[in-house]
């Protein structure tokens, strides 16, 4: 088995990374951005984008990983963190396709892809648009701290472990 993802993996990887990221930010910076974007209203069409964005490139991600599965950076390893990183893993990717999708199951108008493209929204009831709005403002705390402790410990295997675990996931340097 391979030390490392593929490029495409890494690439994508690294493109979710900053995707979420900006996602999750932009209802905070809103009073920041708002002007940039035309008004308040910009900021919402643009995470709205961004999260149908990062719904359709998990999907990509998970083909990718299947047909190319990963590597067995933690073989070694106790079970149990083998299946703490596996369980976090797919929390992750679970939270990348169910917030987009609640996000868009919630709305009562139409989204706008990028301004370019307009999705009416889906005939529910408010009682389901309550359900998929409370998801989806709750679920976002779970991906914040799935988030840090990705991140973390990331950190921890190449800062303390030097076992090559994040090296795995960045670019080559040739």
């Amino acid at each position: 088995m391979r030390a490392r993802y593929s490029g495409t993996q890494i690439f994508l990887h690294w493109l979710s990374a900053l995707l979420v990221i900006c996602t999750l930010l932009l209802p905070y910076s809103q009073d920041l951005i708002a002007d940039v974007l035309g008004s308040a209203g910009g900021v919402f069409t643009l995470h709205k984008s961004l999260g149908l964005t990062i719904l359709l490139l998990t999907l990509l991600r998970l083909v990718i990983r299947a047909r190319l599965g990963e590597p067995l950076l933690l073989e070694t390893s106790a079970r149990w963190k083998r299946h703490a990183s596996k369980t976090t893993h797919a929390a992750l990717y679970l939270l990348l396709l169910l917030m987009p999708l609640s996000g868009l199951l919630f709305g009562k108008r139409p989204v706008e892809l990028f301004w370019l493209l307009s999705v009416g929204p889906l005939p529910l009831s408010d009682e389901a648009r309550a359900i998929a709005r409370q998801f989806h403002l709750t679920a976002k705390y779970l991906l914040f701290a799935l988030i840090l402790g990705h991140a973390a410990m990331a950190l921890w295997h190449h800062y303390l472990l030097r076992d090559g675990v994040l090296s795995a996931m960045l670019p080559r340097r040739d």
